[in-house]
């Protein structure tokens, strides 16, 4: 990794990093609490994530519960 490049993403960049088109809010919200650490309010996601996910090096059924489990508790569950 270069020396200018972030190792830390929010998910806002992480989204970005991915692709806004593959993937959703929730998901990225997910695999950042999954992946993730919190430095006090902020959300923040090592960049390696990115190739991990792009790679298809993660654990889909973790982030789809955790991403499932989020949209319930927001009220946007069926």
């Amino acid at each position: 990794m270069a020396d200018h490049e972030k190792r830390l993403l929010t998910v806002k960049e992480l989204r970005e990093a991915l692709g806004r088109d593959r993937v959703s809010d929730h998901t990225a919200y997910a695999l950042a609490r999954v992946y993730g650490v919190r430095l006090g309010k902020r959300l923040l996601v090592p960049a390696h994530v990115v190739e991990m996910v792009l790679r298809g090096e993660f654990d889909h059924e973790r982030v789809n519960l955790e991403a499932r489990k989020r949209r319930k508790w927001e009220g946007g569950g069926r």
